[in-house]
């Protein structure tokens, strides 16, 4: 009874608040909103479009094509790059957020609660998410998912960002200080970068269950003709069954699937750490739209930025897919999965910035309404991913063609939903 009235509260604070931002988008804030809206970067929303119509168009099944869904473990494949590019997205519009909030004057600690509050509700609505297809039962239900794992790496990110960042930036003088003074404006952000690879690295490799090998890295089970059979997910799957309990966790992985082995969370603790040096990165790229006020400044630090993390990404992997010191892996969120991604998003970035504001060639159709609803796109989709209208299904005939098109139907429904909510100017944040 207790976990039912603690649930029935926590929806409605979330209907609550999801509502209070809608009027409040439908009356004095409409002209201010589309004002922001008009004066913002375009390239930011449609980049947060392309995401989230990929993640949809993923999530329905994506044709049934491998190399458009998840690498099973080790590697890198087209559904990879979605939610990282979310993560770098957010990170991106924390400069720019939280220096309009300053710019009208409001304090510091004010943004801090506000950051926290957001990320409290976006924490909640994840758990909220993960019992529709999962267990209701407070024995069995899962902590961690995609919109938690969103929520931590904005709390650390945002939450520092705020706490640090000078309210004036006065760059350094002289040519090397003008030239590097979006990356000397977030010093500070680098060096906790730095704290947490540091961290996330001596976890990693000095951490391990009793019964398995320091640093292991691999999905336990039969792989590797069963070397660590119950050792799945080595340090970052040890301490999620440790601290969360087995029952707690995501418990139908394609790894789990493939090898066998013992359950692993792709979202849980441990790779937090390494989702908030993602938002991070993100932060510098936001920082670099403060400071470098031309296009060509911009796009230029943009893709100096992504050849360097796409460098760094392939030594740390031996340039290969199993045999690197730290192989791109999604399911522990390695530190090379995010500098993979992480240059991907700089490279795509640049590519939108470059035809919607500075040629201006692009309004960013159709993926800039979107990306404009990016949150109430995610929740909708989750709710409604197996019913009809937005999911069907032919028995017969289960070829990719057949499953293509029921992609792009269900994926096409969320975007003409996006446009209408654009034309009515109703944009739902947390």
């Amino acid at each position: 009874m207790l976990g039912l009235l603690l649930g029935v509260w926590v929806v409605y604070g979330i209907l609550k608040l999801i509502m209070s931002r809608v009027r409040r988008s439908a009356k004095l804030r409409y002209g201010d909103k589309e004002l922001a809206i008009q004066q913002r970067l375009r390239a930011l929303d449609t980049f947060r479009g392309i995401a989230i119509i990929f993640m949809i168009f993923v999530n329905d099944g994506a044709g049934g094509y491998w190399w458009l869904e998840h690498a099973t473990w080790n590697g890198l494949a087209a559904g990879d790059l979605v939610f990282p590019a979310f993560l770098w997205i957010m990170g991106v519009c924390v400069p720019l957020s939280v220096k309009s909030a300053f710019a009208k004057g409001i304090p510091r600690w004010k943004i801090l609660i506000h950051i926290f509050r957001r990320s409290i509700m976006m924490f909640l609505l994840g758990i909220s998410l993960n019992t529709i297809y999962g267990s209701n039962m407070l024995s069995q239900l899962r902590i961690f998912g995609v919109l938690q794992r969103l929520a931590v790496a904005y709390l650390i990110s945002a939450g520092f960002y705020a706490l640090t960042a000078p309210k004036y930036y006065t760059p350094p003088r002289g040519a090397c200080g003008q030239a590097l003074k979006d990356v000397l404006s977030c010093v500070w952000c680098w060096i906790l970068v730095g704290l947490l690879i540091a961290v996330h690295s001596a976890i990693t490799f000095i951490v391990h269950d009793p019964d398995c090998p320091a640093g292991y890295l691999g999905p336990g089970g039969k792989h590797d003709d069963w070397v660590a059979p119950e050792c799945s997910g080595g340090a970052s799957g040890y301490i999620d069954r440790l601290l969360l309990g087995d029952s707690h966790l995501y418990q139908h992985s394609d790894a789990r699937r493939v090898y066998g082995g013992i359950v692993t969370d792709p979202e849980g603790i441990l790779g937090c750490l390494t989702s908030a040096i993602q938002a991070l990165l993100g932060v510098q790229a936001g920082a670099t739209v403060l400071l470098q006020r031309s296009h060509k400044a911009r796009v230029s630090r943009w893709l100096a930025w992504a050849l360097v993390f796409a460098l760094a990404a392939a030594l740390l992997a031996g340039f290969s897919r199993d045999y690197g010191v730290v192989p791109i892996n999604k399911n522990l969120w390695s530190i090379s999965f995010v500098l993979a991604t992480s240059a991907v998003s700089l490279a795509l970035l640049s590519i939108c910035y470059t035809f919607t504001d500075a040629w201006r060639l692009w309004a960013g159709g159709p993926f800039r309404a979107p990306g404009l609803n990016a949150i109430a796109l995610y929740v909708g989709h989750s709710i409604c991913a197996h019913l009809f209208p937005f999911h069907w299904r032919i028995p017969v005939m289960r070829t990719h063609t057949i499953r293509l098109v029921e992609a792009f139907w269900g994926t096409a429904l969320w975007v003409i939903i996006a446009h209408m909510m654009a034309k009515k100017k109703i944009f739902i944040t947390l």
